[in-house]
């Protein structure tokens, strides 16, 4: 079996990428230049530097995270969904995006770990 059909490759980063990659994973919010200064190289070179790792997928974005506790949400609550078909998964994740207190769905397959017993 090969199994570069299943893993994929790493990517061929250097010592300047893993810099970049530890400022900015720090703070997405930092500014090329301060990582430039940092790196001892321009921010033209910075600039190539991370669009070339967004282009390959080492990095995907940046994001501000929002703190629940803060907004009043103070309990987490982890739901399991019995289908009868798989076939319902599309309809059922479509109804929970109208449900605001919803914020992650993951749709799993297999036998369920828990099951509740009478």
């Amino acid at each position: 079996m090969n199994t570069n059909n299943y893993l994929e490759q790493a990517a061929n980063i250097d010592q300047l990428d893993e810099k970049i990659l530890k400022l900015i994973t720090r703070n997405a919010r930092i500014p090329f230049l301060e990582v430039a200064r940092e790196c001892g190289v321009s921010g033209a070179a910075i600039h190539q530097r991370v669009q070339r790792l967004l282009n390959i997928g080492v990095v995907t974005g940046s994001e501000f995270l929002v703190n629940p506790q803060r907004l009043g949400y103070n309990t987490c609550a982890y739901m399991g969904i019995h289908l009868d078909k798989a076939k319902y998964h599309k309809q059922v994740v479509e109804a929970l995006r109208e449900i605001p207190e919803v914020v992650e769905c993951h749709y799993t397959t297999g036998h369920s770990i828990l099951q509740l017993t009478q």
